[in-house]
C-alpha cells in the first residue's frame, strides 16, 4: 500500500452493476483498497459460545471470491466487524449498555461483557484463519454510549447539551461496576452524581435549557463546571480505560494470528469521541490506524435529530438558541437554523479543525484517515473540498464512506482523483 484511498462498499449496489465491474471502476478513479463486509461464518469457530452464531450463509460473491478480483485489479481488502456486535443487545439485554436509571440500551451491547468480547475473538479468528489476502481489519467502533452515535434515531428522547455529554450516563452494568471497584474508583460518589445530572438533563424546559445555554457561553465554563463535580474525571478517564480494554484484547488475538494484519479503529471527530471513551492519544497503540468519521452533509441529517427531541420537550425553545448553544460547543462553522443543520451539515472547515486535532493528539508519524460520505446530498465539489480540507489538516489518506446508497459516479471519481493527488506516501 503505497497510498490509501479507500471506499467502504455496498455490496447491493456493486452487484447491481457488476461487482467485478465495479471493482475495476474503482481502481480506475484511483481507489487503492476496499472495506467490505463479512457475512458468513465457520460454525466451529462459535462452539462453545453463550451467545449463538447468527448468520452462516454468505450472498454471491463470497468474501474469497471479493479478494480474488479485487486482486485482480491491484486493489486491497479490508474486512469490517462490529466489535459491539450491536444486533445482540435487543436480543439479549444482559449484554447490553446499562444507563444511571437502570434502562438498557437496544442498539448497543458493552464491550466489558466477556460474552461480546468471546463473540468478537471468534469473529476475528473465523475471518483471519480462513481467508489470506486481508491487509486490514477495521473496528466499526468500540465505543459506550446508549444510542449508536452519528445516526441518531429520531425516537430518542432529549437531553439538554452539554450535560450529557460531559456526565455520560452509562455503563453501570455488573461488568462495569466491577471494574470499576478493580479501579479504586469512589462508585458511590459517581453513581450519585451521574444520576443527579442525568435527571437534570432531561428536565427540559424553556427556562432549564436558558440556565444551561446562558452558563456555557464559551469553553472556559467547561472547566468551573468540572471543578464543581471533580469526580466526572475519574469517570471519563475510566470509560477510556473500558475502551482501551477491549482494544488491547483484539489486538492480542489479531496479531496472534498475523502481526501484518492492521487494525484500523473507527473514530468519532475529537471534539466529541472522549464523551463515548474514545481517547485519541491513550489509545493509539492498540491499533496501527484511526479511521475519522466524518459525515460532512450527511451528518446534519442524523445530528439534528437530538437537537429537535430538545424542542419536542419545549416547543418555546428557539431554535437558532439551540443551534447556537450547539456551535459554542462543538465548533459548529455551519448556519443556525435547523433547516440548514440538517441539509448541509457539517462544513468542510469543520473537517480540517477535527483532523487537525486529531494530529496535534497522536503525533506525525501515526496513521490517520479521514473519512468522508459520497452520497447525496453531497456533489463532486462538496467530496472535493472536504478532501482537501482533510488533507490540510493533516490526513495521510481518505475514504469514501457509501453505505447509505445512491453515492453517484462523479462523487467517486472526484474522490479517487482528489484523493490520490493528496493521499501522502505510506512507508512499508
Amino acid at each position: 500500500m503505497e497510498r490509501y484511498v479507500g471506499v467502504w462498499t455496498k455490496k447491493d449496489e456493486m452487484v447491481q452493476v457488476g461487482y467485478k465491474k465495479a471493482l475495476e471502476f474503482y481502481a480506475e478513479c484511483g481507489v487503492t483498497s476496499i472495506v467490505v463486509g463479512y457475512e458468513g461464518a465457520h460454525p466451529e469457530y462459535y462452539e462453545g459460545l453463550k451467545l449463538p452464531l447468527l448468520r452462516r450463509e454468505e450472498t454471491k460473491p463470497t468474501l474469497k471470491e471479493i479478494c480474488e478480483m479485487a486482486e485482480e485489479v491491484g486493489v486491497e481488502v479490508e474486512v469490517v466487524i462490529d466489535p459491539k456486535n450491536s444486533v445482540f443487545a435487543s436480543k439479549f439485554p444482559e449484554t447490553a449498555i446499562t444507563d444511571v436509571l437502570g434502562n438498557k440500551s437496544k442498539l448497543v451491547p458493552c464491550p466489558s461483557n466477556p460474552d461480546i468480547m468471546a463473540y468478537t475473538k471468534a469473529r476475528i479468528r473465523d475471518i483471519l484463519e480462513n481467508y489470506d489476502g486481508i491487509m486490514a481489519l477495521e473496528l466499526d467502533g468500540v465505543y459506550i454510549d446508549m444510542h449508536q452515535r452519528m445516526t441518531n434515531r429520531r425516537v430518542e428522547k432529549g437531553a439538554l447539551y452539554p450535560l450529557h455529554h460531559l456526565v455520560p450516563e452509562s455503563c453501570f452494568c455488573q461488568h462495569c461496576r466491577r471494574l470499576a471497584k478493580e479501579e479504586g474508583l469512589n462508585l458511590e460518589r459517581i453513581e450519585k452524581i451521574v444520576k443527579e445530572i442525568t435527571l437534570r438533563s432531561m428536565d427540559i424546559s424553556l427556562n432549564s435549557f436558558r440556565q444551561v445555554y446562558d452558563m456555557f457561553t464559551g469553553g472556559y465554563d467547561i472547566v468551573r463546571f468540572i471543578l464543581n463535580y471533580p469526580e466526572i474525571v475519574d469517570w471519563l478517564e475510566f470509560r477510556c480505560k473500558l475502551v482501551a480494554r477491549s482494544l488491547e484484547a483484539i489486538r492480542e488475538v489479531v496479531k496472534s494470528i498475523d502481526p501484518k494484519v492492521k487494525i484500523f479503529h473507527d473514530m468519532l471527530p475529537p471534539v466529541w469521541a472522549w464523551s463515548m471513551g474514545q481517547d485519541y492519544a491513550g489509545q493509539k497503540h492498540l491499533c496501527d490506524g484511526y479511521k475519522i468519521i466524518f459525515f460532512n452533509k450527511r451528518t446534519g441529517s442524523y445530528e439534528i435529530n437530538p437537537l429537535i427531541a430538545i424542542k419536542d420537550e419545549d416547543p418555546e425553545i428557539p431554535d437558532n438558541e439551540i443551534m447556537e448553544l450547539f456551535k459554542r460547543l462543538t465548533g459548529y462553522q455551519g448556519g443556525l437554523s435547523f433547516a440548514e443543520f440538517s441539509q448541509q451539515g457539517f462544513p468542510p472547515i469543520n473537517v480540517y479543525y477535527e483532523v487537525r486535532k486529531a494530529r496535534m493528539e497522536v503525533g506525525s508519524d501515526y496513521f490517520l484517515v479521514a473519512g468522508i460520505v459520497g452520497d447525496q446530498p453531497a456533489t463532486p465539489n462538496d467530496v472535493e473540498e472536504a478532501v482537501t480540507m482533510a488533507a490540510k489538516g493533516g490526513a495521510d489518506g481518505f475514504c469514501l464512506h457509501t453505505w447509505y446508497g445512491r453515492t453517484t459516479p462523479s462523487n467517486y471519481a472526484a474522490f479517487g482523483n482528489k484523493g490520490r493527488e493528496l493521499a501522502k506516501h505510506i512507508q512499508k
